[in-house]
């Protein structure tokens, strides 16, 4: 792929709150209302306000619990782009999400409206 766009529109999702997050074998689906989402298949990463990590998804690594529900029912405050690697959102727990392009070869995650695909 050609990784994360310069111009990728977030302002959207300003003010969304995260309702959903569903899990699949190799994708994880984020729902926002009042509408839009982000369908991720490759790494990414929820870290607190002290910016340790506390969950996240890297293909290469195994887990056995997941902690991004302490999002669900959390406004998007703001979101920040580190193109072409990475985008992030910013939730008013202070909390950020990022999510990463990190296949060459694959989609990463899409973003809805928009059909968006990185």
């Amino acid at each position: 792929m050609d990784g994360v766009p310069a111009d990728l529109a977030l302002s959207g999702f300003t003010n969304a709150v995260l309702i959903q997050i569903c899990l699949g074998e190799y994708q994880v689906q984020f729902h926002f209302h009042p509408v839009g989402s982000i369908s991720v298949e490759a790494k990414w990463e929820l870290r607190d306000t002290s910016g340790t990590v506390v969950d996240g998804m890297d293909r290469k690594v195994r887990r056995d619990a997941i902690y991004a529900h302490r999002l669900l029912g959390k406004r998007i405050t703001g979101a920040s782009l580190d193109a072409p690697r990475s985008f992030s959102l910013r939730f008013e727990s202070g909390d950020v999400l990022t999510i990463y392009d990190d296949s060459r070869e694959y989609e990463s995650f899409s973003i809805q409206p928009g059909d968006i695909f990185v």
